[in-house]
């Protein structure tokens, strides 16, 4: 078997293998929702289909282009493929049906073997003309022409087989004739789906002797028609005789063209690629509304810190002024991979990066054919089934890059994780957060917390006299088991809220994203909304204060308090003991002196001045470290609120439209085309 695979010829250079790349992200994206209510499963099945038959047909021999000569009972196909070969391989006949077998004549044997057992060519039914005499037909080395069974045949598996070949020849010849050229089971079932193929599709009118000259030209024009209006607008019609021979010129030279541009297989790929793409695209939408990439939203960052790298560079002796690259050094013009070969056209990319990798097995110039093709790494994990060669057994490579674990301080740290969140628009995931705060009862636990605050520290701060005269009144201070059940009570979050809440959001975020993303977005949203009660309750409670909490200060007013009752008390027995032993004692003393009873009486009312201002004081301190408790607890409640919103949440909504963002990339991706 030559060495020389598509692989590592022509589609080195070309979009296919990126296209087939983006072709497997939309079949694994496709095949997660297929379902009567999702993707097609018969879609999902062709592109996997499809990928796979890329996959055996790139790893086939690039020298030899797949020719299939197809056509109905009685079209003349088998002659024309004995007239184009120079010998009578195929059996020609009359009778139902004409051929049986799958017939191959190849130019050039070297290298075809592995192809024509991939065609299910029997042995006994391959012909070859490789012979050095055959001169004139060196145009054609490398054709590989099969003559397919008849496609209206009767016999059991023919037409099947026909079915199979033509999705898996590279150039397709329909073989046409007077009489039923304008059959629907060929154009319906045949032509039309191949409308997209033009690159890889020829229509021949063949049996022309069987015609006047005008007959054949009405023909053709006739055939031209129906074929422009199945949208098979660049299929070329030749018009041919096997018998006599005219017109086989003409079709040996397009023949030749085919073979020595060696396109046909990679053509055909594409114009399979593109088919499906049509069945995806219907799918695939506007982007999120209100979003913006990841990237976009860093954008400022990333500026600043591409400037200053800049500068550090520019400042650097032979730094030049062009900035930074915007590419790994291997991918730019003049670099000279480990091979020692140089790009200096900068179209080629190095295969790997520079950095080791373990699962490089042919490190030796010259040896790279088992290589990575297409710049793919040759990990288990990273195989596709469109790739030029066998799936490896060894692990994948842990190696990374670098600069993937560095960062701005210089230290490593890792990856950082991805955050699917970042996906879901900030304008609507503010207001989901909003919401579920609104549910949570976030204001009313917060605003209750400065009543509570002044309630308990009544207890401590409030003037002794005062608390007594509240407490005769009926106006006492609250319980602290009260104050209990009141915070339980506002931890309460409302379910029907939070539902309303995320229907809200999933419309806004997926209302006008095409099906099954719609449906997929809402039910992503509403994934885990059975939590989201327990959570936003939890949320809230893990933010308040304790309720009975205690300030330390609040003790020391407490004591001051006491003790200003405590020398009011003495103050007043003081005046009570001298006014009821007034005149008992004949010499002057403490507790006879009448003098110090003004005095006494006014220090008793100092006290009990002091003992208020003390406590107005102190309750405008509480009013004010309320407040700052109360913004306090409301950023802890609202960070942890954000958390729940984004776990229950946007993470899952995120993921959705990552998925969603990423099927529109590969879907672009997937139909750019090489210039």
């Amino acid at each position: 078997m030559t060495a020389n695979t598509i692989g590592m010829t022509g589609l080195g250079y070309s979009r296919l293998p990126a296209r087939l790349a983006s072709l497997t992200e939309l079949t694994r994206i496709a095949a997660d929702r297929a379902g009567s209510e999702g993707f097609s499963q018969e879609l999902v099945t062709d592109a996997e289909t499809l990928l796979r038959r890329s996959g055996e047909r790139m790893r086939m021999s690039a020298s030899h282009t797949v020719v299939a000569l197809a056509g109905g009972t009685g079209s003349g196909k088998s002659s024309l493929f004995n007239a184009l070969a120079g010998a009578a391989f195929s059996p020609a006949g009359v009778m139902r049906p004409t051929t049986k077998h799958l017939h191959a004549c190849v130019w050039g044997m070297e290298g075809a073997a592995p192809l024509l057992d991939w065609l299910s060519v029997q042995r006994r039914h391959r012909y070859g003309r490789a012979s050095p005499l055959d001169e004139g037909e060196a145009l054609l080395t490398g054709l590989l022409l099969l003559d397919l069974p008849d496609h209206d045949s009767v016999v059991t598996g023919s037409a099947a087989m026909v079915d199979r070949l033509v999705k898996l020849a590279d150039m397709l010849v329909w073989v046409l004739d007077p009489l039923k050229y304008a059959d629907a089971s060929v154009h319906q079932r045949y032509l039309v789906p191949l409308a997209g193929h033009a690159a890889v599709t020829t229509v021949v009118l063949n049996q022309a002797d069987t015609l006047s000259p005008d007959e054949v030209a009405d023909c053709a024009a006739d055939l031209r028609r129906l074929l422009d209006a199945e949208g098979l607008l660049e299929t070329p019609v030749l018009v041919t005789s096997a018998a006599t021979g005219a017109g086989l010129d003409e079709l040996r030279r397009a023949l030749a063209a085919v073979v020595a541009a060696r396109r046909a297989a990679s053509d055909r790929i594409a114009a399979d690629i593109d088919a499906l793409l049509e069945r995806f695209a219907v799918y695939s939408g506007d982007s999120v509304p209100g979003w913006r990439p990841p990237s976009a939203r860093a954008a400022q960052v990333s500026a600043t810190r591409a400037a200053d790298a800049t500068a550090a560079v520019v400042s650097e002796p032979g730094a030049t002024s062009s900035g930074l690259p915007e590419r790994p050094p291997w991918e730019q013009e003049g670099w000279v991979d480990a091979d020692g070969a140089e790009d200096l056209g900068g179209t080629a990319q190095a295969s790997s990066p520079p950095w080791p990798d373990a699962t490089r097995t042919n490190p030796v110039p010259g040896t790279s054919l088992d290589g990575p093709p297409n710049g793919r790494t040759d990990g288990p994990g990273d195989w596709q089934p469109w790739q030029t060669t066998a799936a490896p057994t060894k692990p994948a490579s842990t190696s990374r890059p670098p600069w993937e674990d560095a960062t701005p301080d210089g230290h490593g740290a890792g990856v950082p994780a991805f955050n699917p969140a970042v996906y879901v628009p900030s304008g609507p995931a503010a207001a989901l957060t909003s919401a579920f705060a609104k549910a949570a009862g976030v204001a009313a636990a917060t605003e209750t917390l400065n009543g509570a605050r002044e309630r308990g520290a009544v207890s401590y701060i409030g003037w002794p006299p005062g608390r007594l005269v509240a407490r005769l009144r009926g106006a006492g201070p609250t319980s602290r088991k009260l104050l209990a059940d009141h915070a339980a009570d506002v931890a309460q979050a409302q379910r029907p809220d939070i539902d309303n809440a995320i229907t809200v959001f999933a419309d806004e975020v997926g209302g006008s994203l095409p099906e099954p993303w719609s449906r997929t977005v809402r039910a992503a949203a509403r994934s885990r909304a059975n939590e989201a009660q327990a959570a936003l309750g939890a949320a809230v409670a893990h933010g308040l204060p304790p309720r009975d909490k205690v300030t330390g200060w609040w003790r020391l007013i407490a004591l001051v308090q006491w003790l200003l009752v405590l020398l009011s008390l003495a103050g007043l027995v003081w005046i009570v003991l001298i006014l009821s032993l007034h005149g008992s004692h004949k010499s002057s003393s403490l507790v006879s002196d009448t003098s110090l009873v003004p005095w006494l009486a006014v220090m008793v009312a100092a006290l009990l001045l002091l003992g208020w201002l003390i406590e107005s004081w102190c309750q405008n301190m509480v009013v004010l470290a309320a407040d700052r408790e109360r913004e306090q607890a409301n950023q802890v409640i609202m960070s942890g609120i954000t958390a729940v919103t984004s776990d229950l949440v946007l993470a899952p909504t995120g993921r959705e439209l990552a998925d969603y963002e990423r099927f529109r990339a590969a879907l672009a991706t997937a139909h750019a085309r090489a210039v």
